[in-house]
């Protein structure tokens, strides 16, 4: 639990004593930075992820095993027998030449995952606590620590965004066909590029809110019928229990709609938010299948971006309700990340922290 605590007691004792930092040597700026908290927490972050042990994270002894496995196969086979997901049994075969060490694979893709994440956080994020507390709680800040291939899907996703920002459609389609060579889920990237391009105001919501509505109400059959184009093994429906996420995520559609001026947004920030309501659409059916849940973590990286941007853009009537929901929100997903340490709730075995050292 102590590791935990650090994780994110540090990185906020820094934003409150300074958040911005400059070595000079003359008139040489050697290093300077405006999101200190964000650098200490992602390289804390880092360390704790690259340094844990088989027992961290449910699935981190079946990699193992497939590490075995792909290290020692030779790469015309991985071609001959190519399904799905070759990019990962490539990367083994490469750090099983050179290492032959399965902690060296967490360690390269704990950098692989975590550097794009951080640079993403680092550039963006208006208020680094908020940003901390909401992937400590709501993005999926326990799945770096079980699904290594996703994980690295997932931040091939922040490159997918950037291509998009700027606009470089034939880059933002190789990237993404690179991420599902890790992952195939990772299709659902495509959604990125029209997403950011959209401007999806207050007019549209005559038809979203219903629109949402309809999807709810129906979600069962409309599911059932998606699901015949997917592959065999995800052909069940378990209950997932997301319900308690998607009301969230409604709750934040809500604050990012009302709190806001349209004519104050940047594209940026109006792209964010067209990816929280594709996240409320895809919640609707991770309530039924927890591969909908998987899909939805592409996005929700994003929401710890997203409301920064909103509560530091509230009308001016709005001001003070946005100062108060700043230290609300913070204090309560903190807490509720704590809460969930000390109860043990934990399906992806995260918690307690396990490092490699100790067997």
């Amino acid at each position: 639990m102590i590791p935990y605590l650090i994780l994110f007691t540090v990185p906020t004792i820094v934003w409150i004593v300074n958040d911005r930092i400059q070595f000079n040597t003359g008139n040489k700026i050697l290093l300077k930075t405006k999101s200190l908290s964000i650098d200490t927490f992602m390289l804390i972050y880092l360390f704790l992820l690259a340094c844990r042990g088989l027992l961290c994270g449910i699935d981190t002894q079946q990699y193992s095993r497939l590490f075995q496995q792909y290290s020692s196969s030779d790469f015309l086979s991985f071609f001959k027998d190519y399904d799905r997901e070759i990019g990962y049994k490539i990367l083994n075969k490469l750090i099983g030449v050179v290492f032959n060490d399965f902690q060296a694979l967490l360690i390269i893709t704990s950098i692989v995952c975590v550097i794009p994440l951080w640079y993403f956080y680092k550039k963006e994020s208006d208020i680094p606590p908020l940003t901390i507390a909401l992937f400590l709680t709501f993005s999926p800040f326990v799945m770096y620590f079980s699904g290594i291939r996703q994980s690295i899907a997932m931040s091939i996703g922040v490159f997918v965004w950037y291509a998009a920002k700027n606009k470089k459609l034939i880059l933002s389609i190789f990237l993404i066909l690179l991420a599902m060579q890790f992952h195939t889920s990772a299709f659902i990237l495509f959604a990125i590029y029209p997403l950011y391009h959209l401007r999806i105001t207050k007019k549209w919501l005559w038809f979203v809110i219903p629109g949402v509505f309809i999807l709810y109400a129906f979600k069962t059959p409309i599911f059932n019928l998606l699901m015949q184009f997917l592959w065999d093994e995800y052909k069940t429906t378990p209950e997932t229990g997301a319900f308690m996420i998607f009301l969230l995520l409604i709750l934040f559609a809500t604050y990012s709609y009302v709190m806001v001026n349209e004519s104050d947004l940047d594209q940026d920030t109006v792209a964010l938010r067209n990816i929280l309501l594709l996240s409320v659409v895809i919640q609707i059916f991770a309530m039924l299948h927890p591969l909908s849940m998987r899909m939805n973590y592409y996005f929700l990286i994003f929401i710890p971006i997203l409301i920064p941007k909103i509560a530091t853009k509230c009308k001016k009537e709005f001001y003070l309700i946005g100062k108060i929901s700043v230290v609300v929100m913070i204090c309560y997903f903190f807490y509720y990340f704590v809460n969930t340490m000390i109860i043990d709730n934990d399906p992806l075995n995260v918690y307690p922290y396990i490092p490699f050292w100790q067997k």
